[in-house]
């Protein structure tokens, strides 16, 4: 059971009290206190890292070596698809292991059930949700098609515009020859 001490901390705005387990003689006890009260208050170990000028490693190495509660980490957009675990990407598409290689989950579904993707086609996202895979959503494209559709000006990712991210393309892709069977 941790012992309270009656002393406050008001690093940066924040008021808690100091929890001490078996370190009352550490030193930065204020500053580990307020620290633990950003975490507590929803911040990750990476921002409260980036604050203090340390590590996320070090950070979680302090918390746990005074005692400190933490989270668990938790998966996000994690699939089961035929037995294989698709875990969500940053950009919202489900990428998985099969047979030893890293998959995506709309080309697994789409070679599972149309076949292989010929050389020079992609499968493109019909309603632009990359976790949505039905095969209803997903059709065989080109590449310099959807290079066309989606990148008429040679945009890089330094320049894309924020409308691409809004699904306004559908009508387009399905213009320019997608093919959904």
């Amino acid at each position: 059971m941790p012992t309270t001490i009656k002393t406050e901390d008001s690093y940066y705005g924040v008021r808690n009290k100091v929890l001490f387990t078996k370190y009352k003689n550490k030193q930065n006890n204020y500053v580990v206190s307020a620290m633990y009260a950003m975490y507590k208050q929803g911040k990750s170990l990476d921002k409260i890292a980036r604050t203090y000028r340390k590590t996320r490693q070090a950070i979680y190495e302090l918390f746990r070596a005074r005692g400190y509660e933490l989270r668990s980490k938790q998966m996000k957009g994690l699939q089961v698809i035929d037995g294989i675990n698709f875990t969500e990407m940053k950009q919202g598409y489900l990428r998985g292991t099969y047979k030893g290689k890293r998959i995506l989950a709309h080309y697994y579904i789409w070679e599972k059930e149309k076949g292989i993707v010929p050389n020079g086609y992609v499968i493109q996202h019909l309603n632009s949700n990359p976790s949505d895979n039905k095969i209803e959503n997903l059709a065989l494209v080109k590449k310099e098609d959807m290079a066309r559709v989606f990148n008429p000006k040679h945009y890089n990712q330094f320049t894309c515009p924020k409308q691409w991210k809004s699904g306004k393309y559908q009508e387009a892709i399905e213009k320019k020859g997608a093919t959904s069977a």
